[in-house]
């Protein structure tokens, strides 16, 4: 296998909308849990099933795990988006393709990043609120939501990667 080609892509205004949609959502994961901290009761919702419905109660030090894990898996896509040429594609990366590829596979980790950090905001607000019994559970649609977005995102990255 020929070295693949290492390509310094240019933002374009829809991956600078992208990483703005994911650096807001990380900083409001940053500082929400700050602000009604205080204000939570010892014991706060730290498990969900698959209905959006509490399971498991624990500490309120727990709240601090979503923003933790966030903050790792948002700053380790934004680096590992910064080497397209050692990704996994779903074709032969070639010189006349590679830009196109790169783009393609760039802005799938990108949304996906912006996907996982919202979720992780969702889920940690809403545990929020349910501390504060404000709220009750995270919905039942949150499951199926967060799916679609994920698996649906790869999808159309497959598609638009296999079209010529």
């Amino acid at each position: 296998m020929a070295a693949r080609p290492i390509i310094k892509l240019e933002w374009t205004a829809w991956d600078k909308i992208l990483e703005g949609l994911g650096f807001l959502a990380l900083v409001l994961l940053l500082v929400i849990p700050i602000y009604y901290y205080p204000e939570l009761p010892d014991r706060i919702p730290k498990h969900y099933d698959a209905t959006g419905q509490v399971t498991a109660y624990g500490g309120k030090g727990i709240l601090w795990v979503m923003p933790i894990i966030g903050l790792i898996t948002y700053a380790g896509l934004f680096f590992i988006n910064k080497v397209p040429h050692i990704f996994n594609y779903p074709t032969e990366i070639t010189t006349e393709n590679a830009e196109r590829q790169y783009r393609i596979a760039t802005r799938m980790i990108r949304t996906l990043n912006v996907i996982i950090v919202y979720t992780f905001l969702y889920t940690s607000y809403g545990t929020i609120q349910n501390a504060m019994g404000i709220q009750v559970g995270l919905g039942k649609a949150f499951i199926p939501i967060f799916l679609i977005a994920l698996f649906g995102t790869i999808v159309v990255y497959l598609v638009k990667a296999f079209r010529k």
